[in-house]
């Protein structure tokens, strides 16, 4: 692991990606400050709940993660592959042991960028919205039939911490996507692109958007945050469960 963490670090590419991840949220809070309200309550200045005109920050954060995890970690096997390093490793600590470290540093690492990254958007958020309680009658709406929602008006703050771990969650899981194929297919010219094909159909599926675990306060009530939530955690981990398999099974090192 803290190899891995190592590598990553002394990585110009990963460090880039690193650091956008980072500024993005932020520049979603300079957007949700001049575009939409100045006065905005803090809660609602939160880049997840998705405040900013067009949602440019949060489009080009989300729906592009397994290739920023690719290029922060998760591509580490490929350049194994090309520098035999993990022939080397594997006839060292074994091959399970080498494809679980894969797993848990393509998990870990991408988690805690992006928990670190939401966790400081949120504090900026109330440091440069202190005091302010305008909510656009978001916070107001009456919707009693929506128990996640009501639920969201009352505790605002503790709906965007449930929200920021899951999509710190989730992206680890997207990860995990990048690991798996880069398993299957350790050539760039097809991990990438197949990694971001199959996100997008995550992104797209009607009525289980991955997307929609990703944004509080939304018109979505608990059923179908929760049925969203299990068929996209299934998809990523059954992905990443065969390509464990499939490549701890198989002779090729």
């Amino acid at each position: 692991m803290k190899s891995n963490i190592l590598r990553a670090y002394k990585d110009k590419k990963s460090m880039s990606i690193f650091w956008l991840i980072i500024l993005m949220p932020c520049i979603d809070l300079i957007l949700v400050k001049t575009q939409w309200s100045p006065d905005l309550n803090p809660n609602l200045s939160f880049v997840l709940v998705g405040m900013s005109e067009g949602h440019i920050p949060q489009i080009l954060l989300f729906w592009f993660l397994p290739i920023y995890t690719l290029v922060l970690c998760t591509d580490s096997y490929i350049q194994d592959v090309k520098t035999g390093m993990n022939n080397l490793i594997i006839s060292r600590k074994g091959k399970r042991a080498y494809f679980l470290n894969k797993l848990y540093s393509s998990f870990l690492i991408p988690f805690v960028v992006m928990f670190v990254a939401l966790l400081i958007n949120l504090i900026l958020a109330f440091i440069i919205n202190a005091g302010e309680t305008g909510s656009s009658g978001l916070l107001e709406m009456n919707n009693s039939e929506n128990k996640l929602f009501t639920f969201s008006q009352h505790y605002p703050l503790l709906i965007n911490i449930i929200f920021l771990i899951n999509v710190s969650f989730f992206t680890g899981l997207a990860g995990l996507l990048g690991l798996s194929i880069s398993i299957m297919f350790p050539d760039r010219k097809y991990t990438y692109p197949l990694s971001f094909f199959i996100w997008f159909i995550l992104v797209a599926l009607p009525n289980h958007t991955v997307t929609m675990v990703m944004q509080p306060f939304t018109e979505y009530d608990y059923d179908y945050i929760g049925s969203s939530w299990v068929v996209n955690f299934l998809i990523l981990f059954i992905i990443t469960i065969v390509a464990y398999f499939y490549k701890e099974k198989t002779d090729e090192l």
